[in-house]
Parts: structure tokens; C-alpha cells; sequence
């Protein structure tokens, strides 16, 4: 192999692609689990700490949300960009032929 050789592994592209959007869906569907907390919580005290930690938890999901779907994009435009100009090499290999 040459120093000029690329190696992409779209196997893993692919993988890292769905495990991304698979966590990001789980941290969209966790948003349920306040009001359980809450009704389960008896003391008033322990409600309004409860209340500041759904309330920091929210806004602090929301960003990691915002930051997975941002990875999950870029993984998959990697992806797409790589395929893409594979398929252009190739097709151009087999003109000069």
C-alpha cells in the first residue's frame, strides 16, 4: 500500500451512524420518567430538588441532543462523501478500460 492510499471503513461509518441516532432516540424518549419521579416523591423538599434536577437534566439533554444529531449528520456526510467518490473512481477505472 502506497502512502497515497485511503482506506474507509464503511462498516463502521454505517454502525457509528445507527448507534448515534439509536442514543439520541433513547434521550428524546426519556423525557417520560419526570412525572413518575415526581408522583413518587413524597416530601415537598424532596419535589422542588427533584424539580431543579428535571429542570437542569431537560436543558442539559437538549444540548447533548442537539450535539448528537450534529455528530450523527457528520458521520453520515463522511459517509456519503467517501461512497460517493469511491463510486466516482470506480466509474472512472472502468472508462479508461
Amino acid at each position: 500500500m502506497s502512502g497515497s492510499d485511503l482506506i474507509v471503513d464503511f462498516q463502521l461509518l454505517n454502525k457509528s451512524a445507527s448507534q448515534l441516532n439509536a442514543i439520541e432516540d433513547e434521550f428524546k424518549n426519556l423525557d417520560e420518567w419526570k412525572d413518575d419521579v415526581k408522583s413518587d416523591v413524597g416530601a415537598s423538599d424532596i419535589k422542588d430538588a427533584m424539580g431543579d434536577f428535571v429542570d437542569n437534566w431537560d436543558k442539559n439533554r437538549k444540548r447533548l441532543l442537539e450535539s448528537l444529531g450534529e455528530v450523527g449528520k457528520q458521520v453520515e456526510g463522511t459517509r456519503d462523501a467517501f461512497k460517493k467518490l469511491e463510486d466516482e473512481l470506480a466509474k472512472s477505472g472502468k472508462k479508461k478500460k
